[in-house]
């Protein structure tokens, strides 16, 4: 295959307008803080969190608070390795409790939201917080929008680098013109250019990691360093939700738990431990 991007999924994006009206002065580096920045911006009369109701994007934000409060090996563990004493743990109790904070700062009206009409509320000031992945910041971007001035940008709480990757995947074919075609393409899709040039649109970061970047933004830049740092670290880990990590079949668990969990007054207790049984069963 040839890589064409890397996405980074555990991102939070903020109207700085919005925060300011709130008093907030500063972007959430802790649960803690993200809490008490939602908490103010809901007696202000803010949505604190834009939000679309579907399962791949509550699971996604039910990943970003795994690694932010289990750490890269737990998330290994518990999203990759599917690790039974990890599902139904005290760690994975402490991220659905999380998770439930959290329901309490999207609008009544996020069910079945499409995520770019989750970032467009960011955007337009109806709400402060979108956690998504950094396709959010081409919606951005397309509007003209700049970052730092009209949008901000931060890794959601924790150290470690949630990956998705958009590839091309080459079958294998008899014939010479047929090898040397897609020799071609994936020439053409590894090439300096087109890695930027993509990139810079779609805001993902090159597959490259010896692209230059002076044309790209202190997001981008950002995420290329926190790569690096992740993968010395040992705290690049693959994204679940978007199908980097686990078989579709035992992903559709987890994607379902994390909505009735999302929806639901389940407590966290009982989500981890049916967590657990859902993905035995789907193994």
């Amino acid at each position: 295959a040839a890589p064409v991007n890397i996405h980074r999924v555990d991102w939070i994006w903020a109207n700085p307008e919005v925060l300011a009206r709130a008093g907030i002065e500063a972007m959430p580096t802790t649960w803690d803080e993200f809490n008490a920045a939602a908490d103010a911006l809901l007696a202000a009369g803010i949505t604190p969190l834009a939000h679309g109701g579907q399962p791949w994007q509550d699971a996604t934000i039910f990943e970003n608070v795994v690694l932010s409060v289990g750490g890269a090996d737990f998330f290994r563990a518990a999203l990759v390795d599917l690790d039974q004493d990890a599902l139904n743990s005290p760690t994975m109790v402490a991220a659905f409790d999380q998770l439930r904070r959290m329901r309490g700062y999207v609008d009544p009206n996020f069910s079945g939201r499409d995520w770019n009409l989750a970032t467009a509320m960011v955007m337009n000031g109806e709400a402060a917080f979108q956690i998504m992945g950094d396709w959010a910041k081409g919606e951005f971007l397309a509007a003209g929008k700049v970052p730092g001035e009209d949008f901000l940008c931060a890794p959601t709480p924790g150290n470690g680098f949630v990956l998705n990757s958009d590839s091309f995947t080459f079958f294998k074919v008899s014939g010479e013109d047929n090898i040397a075609g897609q020799k071609l393409l994936a020439s053409l899709i590894m090439s300096p250019g087109f890695q930027a040039t993509f990139n810079l649109a779609k805001g993902s970061i090159p597959a490259r990691t010896d692209v230059q970047l002076e044309a790209f933004d202190a997001c981008a830049q950002r995420s290329h360093d926190d790569l690096l740092k992740a993968t010395e670290a040992n705290a690049l880990v693959p994204s679940m939700a978007h199908e980097m990590a686990i078989s579709r079949s035992v992903r559709g668990e987890f994607l379902d738990l994390a909505t009735e969990f999302f929806n639901s007054n389940m407590s966290s207790e009982d989500a981890a431990e049916r967590l657990a049984a859902a993905v035995k069963r789907a193994m």
